[in-house]
């Protein structure tokens, strides 16, 4: 009997790339699915319907006794199809979360610092692969994001990973390797069925598949819609977020309360997913969410509640303060982790040298200070060097046109956040309290620009628009 003709092609893979001349680098594992993507791509290059560059990344974990064996085979296979290979050697440490995760993180970090600008990150994920991943998913009790499943494409280091045999079922890419009579490698993981995915692969989706022989392409349906219904989620929290966010980092409880209980979830939910876009801080999951609405957002009014958590390499936390929710990263740098706070604070203790002519940047990723012309209120350009203390506490103020007061009252009325007081630079010049961050001028520093006298008056600009401040 003939072999059955495969639907995929080089045509077909074509079809699914991002174009006919970006820069490739293909996830290597030498396992069937990946040498079957790096096969038909290195087709598509010599008949010419390909322009773009084409190299391979290999990553030996050292976990598996056949490791050196698969390195000499991804290397061969290589060889033979002009295809310039890199090995990465990387060291697996268990966090807690299994081996497999583990060998995951460490593949991603590898190709992380391979990935050259602008280059796509090609991984061999399959139909197949998707459906383990939805009902995975699924089973550990996953929202609209997660039924959507793996996407296609997303930013990863200076490039994009992308997934271009998505559609297509394993059985696809196993019939077309054995045209081409192709050889690969076989992990003997993959038969551990004490491993959640093998267990679904190996047990559970034959089963369905007898059952019920269609149902790969309806959950395919599902994941479509799925991410479809994440992103009107993701567009009606936005507007929303619009409305009751009265900084990047700082949002309005009682606007909040506005909306019904679904949308104040999705605002936050939709807060948190434009953070992880815009600056990599991890999502957290649906039950810190919840204990943001039950916990932080309903606190009394002098209360100040925190919920935080730890995602991968970011920890984070909301803290509520005057009738605001403010979101935060957390790290060694705040004391949260090995009780390192003091030390970090006798680092500043003796005081910062600023010369105004340059930027100064502050400790504990508060962010940067420079002086810039003021077009009303300020003071003269200072000769000589500043220098930058941190409160430790019994200091007084006097702001500009006011009474001298300490200095804790003061920043109570400025409404600045009881974790960032301490943080807040005190901009002195020859022993005398000039001014408090960008906040105020103290007497008598402060000056008003005459337009008719065409001296130059300056302020300070405190660049603290960081996460760490949440301000």
């Amino acid at each position: 009997m003939p072999m059955a003709k495969s639907p995929l092609s080089p045509h077909s893979l074509l079809a699914s790339l991002p174009g006919d001349e970006c820069h490739c680098l293909v996830a290597y594992s030498g396992g069937l699915d990946s040498h079957v993507l790096l096969k038909l791509l290195c087709e598509l290059r010599a008949s010419g319907e390909f322009k773009g560059a084409v190299r391979a990344v290999h990553v030996h974990h050292g976990i598996s006794e056949s490791a050196d064996v698969w390195v000499s085979h991804c290397q061969n296979t290589c060889t033979a199809l002009s295809v310039p290979l890199e090995t990465i050697y990387v060291n697996v440490n268990e966090t807690g979360k299994g081996m497999e995760d583990a060998a995951r993180q460490a593949r991603l970090d590898a190709f992380e610092l391979m990935i050259q600008e602008g280059e796509y990150l090609l991984t061999a994920h399959h139909l197949d692969d998707q459906i383990e991943t939805i009902l995975f998913r699924i089973i550990r009790g996953t929202g609209l994001r997660g039924l959507s499943g793996i996407r296609k494409q997303r930013p990863f280091g200076k490039g994009v990973l992308f997934r271009p045999l998505l559609e297509f079922s394993r059985e696809a890419l196993k019939t077309y390797a054995e045209l081409e009579l192709l050889s690969w490698v076989e992990d003997d993981s993959n038969t551990d069925t004490a491993i959640d995915r093998n267990y679904l692969r190996q047990i559970v989706l034959p089963q369905l598949e007898e059952r019920w022989p269609g149902y790969r392409k309806n959950w395919q349906r599902l994941a479509h819609l799925a991410e479809d219904g994440q992103q009107l989620q993701l567009e009606l929290g936005l507007q929303d977020l619009a409305v009751v966010q009265e900084k990047t980092y700082r949002i309005s409880i009682p606007a909040l309360l506005g909306f019904s209980l679904a949308r104040q979830r999705n605002v936050l939910r939709s807060w948190f997913l434009y953070h992880e876009k815009i600056n990599g801080l991890s999502a957290p999951d649906f039950y810190v969410g919840e204990r943001i609405l039950s916990e932080v957002i309903p606190a009394a009014e002098d209360a100040m509640p925190v919920v935080s958590w730890k995602k991968g390499q970011t920890s984070a936390e909301v803290r509520r303060y005057a009738n605001k929710i403010y979101l935060r990263t957390v790290g060694l740098d705040d004391g949260l982790e090995d009780g390192l706070q003091d030390g970090l604070a006798d680092e500043a203790a003796d005081s910062l040298t600023w010369n105004p002519e340059q930027e100064l940047e502050l400790p504990w990723h508060m962010g940067k200070m420079v002086l810039i012309e003021s077009e009303n209120e300020g003071f003269a350009f200072p000769a000589g060097s500043l220098e930058i203390k941190f409160r430790k506490g019994g200091e007084k103020a006097r702001p500009s046109g006011r009474k001298t007061r300490s200095l804790k009252k003061i920043l109570q009325d400025y409404h600045v956040p009881p974790w960032l007081r301490d943080k807040v630079p005190l901009v002195y010049k020859e022993g005398e309290l000039m001014a408090v961050g960008d906040l105020f001028i103290c007497e008598p520093w402060q000056l008003e620009k005459e337009p008719s006298s065409g001296k130059k008056i300056y302020r300070i600009q405190w660049d603290r628009s960081d996460l760490h401040c949440g301000y």
